[in-house]
């Protein structure tokens, strides 16, 4: 006979659960809220801690914002999950810029603050249709010094662990990295026209061997593994690999060779320069920092059964393309950088850290060329990075118009 009373009561008992819910809400307000508004900590809300690329750029970018003199007296807050950040060592060396929490049942009642945007700081990177926020950020920066350095014992513990994996005391090393599908194959539909095939490194890697480096690819076990050459260690499959030594391998290396992935920009938060083969989409190419150097991938028409120029992609939505399904849809073929491409931009990139790169009047002309395809909206518009240079010269014929106008 109780049953009919109780259906009665459930309306009742919601309200009664709801004003308590607001309650609650109010007093963590009162309680936690406003003394961390008045103390200026404000929570950074980063795009994903899990992926190596939001944990580098973003805080990167927070920071130079404040010493560019944007938010002064703004102390940054980041609360990571213990299981959640990508790199460990990484979050370390954000805790003497950024309060790093990762206490469980501290996270779980510093995560409701984000309700509140008066004390949260939006930092997220991911830019659809439009320019990345910090592409304008490096280059006010200009050629100030990276904001991170590896501390003396990290080097000291990262060039024992060199030699145990066989490098000699002083060798100078290279790291290269190509991205394949096997880290995240939960979206993997969704970006894999970003992969590219290590094989196609190899060469660049051999002649860097052969001027004395040695060749550190990078990566997970997921990865393709390498047959045995001279000079190249596949650290990838590694017991040694760690959180520590990846961001070490990364800061330590003469320059770092990358692909469309996050983890280049380890290496450029701590100043090393990087070279990126393989970028797409097109847009994305000049989304790196002042001493680096990039080259995109091709796109083949399979209704006009011809490449696209960079001047008719530039042109269209294809510039912006960030999935793969667009592509398909678009009859496009995304053709990765061949062999010779990518040991060209690591002999660029040798050049440049030795002092010894020679750049032409042709070719800033050339630089100056694709630049000027880029526009408001495009992912890197305002990049500072450089395209190139024996791919420039290359596919000089590709910056210009195309024999017809491509229409998507």
């Amino acid at each position: 006979m109780t049953q009919p009373g109780r259906l009665r009561d459930e309306p009742g008992l919601r309200r009664l659960a709801r004003a308590a819910t607001a309650l609650l809400s109010i007093a963590f307000l009162a309680l936690v809220a406003l003394p961390i508004y008045l103390t200026r900590y404000r929570f950074l809300r980063v795009t994903a801690p899990g992926r190596i690329g939001h944990l580098t750029i973003e805080p990167d970018t927070f920071l130079k914002r404040q010493r560019l003199g944007e938010e002064a007296g703004v102390r940054g807050v980041m609360v990571v999950a213990p299981d959640a950040g990508a790199n460990r060592a990484l979050l370390d060396y954000w805790r003497p810029f950024i309060t790093i929490v990762q206490a469980p049942a501290l996270c779980a009642l510093l995560s409701r603050a984000y309700r509140f945007p008066f004390i949260e700081r939006d930092i997220r990177q991911v830019a659809f249709n439009k320019t990345a926020p910090y592409i304008a950020v490096q280059r006010a920066w200009g050629n100030r010094p990276a904001l991170l350095a590896l501390t003396d014992r990290h080097r000291q513990e990262g060039e024992a662990r060199l030699r145990e994996l066989g490098v000699p005391q002083g060798a100078p090393i290279v790291c290269f990295h190509c991205r394949e599908g096997g880290y995240s194959p939960s979206d993997e539909h969704l970006h894999a026209f970003r992969n590219c095939s290590v094989e196609n490194y190899l060469p660049a890697a051999a002649a860097l061997a052969a001027k004395g480096f040695r060749c550190i690819r990078m990566g997970d076990p997921s990865m393709h593994r390498l047959a045995p050459q001279e000079g190249v260690i596949d650290y990838a499959h590694l017991d040694a690999r760690s959180d520590s030594m990846d961001v070490f391998l990364c800061a330590y290396c003469r320059f770092f060779l990358g692909s469309n992935s996050g983890l280049m920009f380890v290496a450029s938060i701590f100043g090393t320069p990087t070279g990126s083969a393989n970028h797409a989409p097109l847009s994305t190419v000049t989304a790196f920092f002042g001493n680096d150097v990039a080259i995109p991938k091709l796109l083949w028409s399979e209704n006009e059964q011809r490449l696209l120029t960079f001047a008719e992609i530039m042109r269209s939505d294809i510039a912006n393309f960030r999935f793969a399904e667009l592509y398909r849809r678009h009859g496009l073929t995304v053709l990765q950088n061949t062999p010779e491409d990518v040991a060209d931009l690591a002999g660029e990139m040798l050049e440049r850290c030795e002092g010894r790169a020679v750049y032409t009047a042709a070719d800033e002309a050339r630089q100056a060329r694709f630049t000027r395809l880029f526009r408001p909206g495009h992912f890197g518009y305002g990049g500072v990075n450089r395209i190139g240079r024996d791919f420039l010269r290359k596919y000089e014929n590709l910056i210009g118009e195309p024999p017809q106008t491509f229409k998507p």
